[in-house]
């Protein structure tokens, strides 16, 4: 066994009891070598920073369970890899969910025409919907002013659940279309 893995070894054993001063060795110890490492993967100082502190506050956090069989810098690096390419996937996520609300927000701007603002569009939808059908309009009127469920319209006006989503598929498709021209 090596002086260094000594060194570590009893590092280690000393963290695990809690002593803060061989922390702040190990810290200052590789500290800057694993910021420069991180950032080799976020290609961020900043982001790589933040990444090896969050991996040192797990590791003291935890301390009572830091037991290392075999090297402790490459115990470190490895956390730190770890920890680099979970914030990576991360932010990946964040990425593709920031995407999708743009693409939403995108196509529903696009469905409403500029020079109608939301009473005009509200007032509009309204005029469309009196050109229904007298049974497709009571059952639009009933889910939308009066907010029953498909199940309770279908009670009130005695027929099945099937025909209200087919009647409400019809109206919304009729209302699409009458918007868009």
């Amino acid at each position: 066994m090596e002086d260094g893995d000594k060194t570590h070894r009893k590092l280690v054993e000393q963290i695990r009891s809690g002593d803060q001063y061989a922390f702040e060795q190990m810290f200052h110890l590789h500290y800057s070598r694993l910021c420069v490492f991180s950032n080799s993967y976020l290609k961020s100082l900043d982001v790589a920073r933040d990444v090896v502190q969050e991996v040192f506050i797990k590791i003291w956090d935890n301390r009572e369970e830091f037991d290392i069989s075999h090297s402790l810098k490459a115990y470190l690096y490895q956390a730190v890899r770890n920890q680099s390419l979970n914030h990576l996937e991360k932010n990946k996520q964040k990425i593709r969910l920031k995407e999708s609300l743009k693409e939403q927000r995108d196509i529903l701007q696009e469905r409403v025409p500029d020079d109608l603002n939301t009473e005009e569009l509200t007032q509009k939808i309204w005029k469309i919907v009196e050109e229904l059908p007298e049974r497709r309009k009571t059952i639009f009127i009933l889910y939308r002013k009066h907010g029953l469920s498909y199940k309770e319209i279908a009670e009130v006006m005695g027929i099945t659940r099937k025909t209200v989503e087919n009647q409400m598929g019809k109206s919304l498709q009729y209302l699409r279309e009458r918007l868009d021209m």
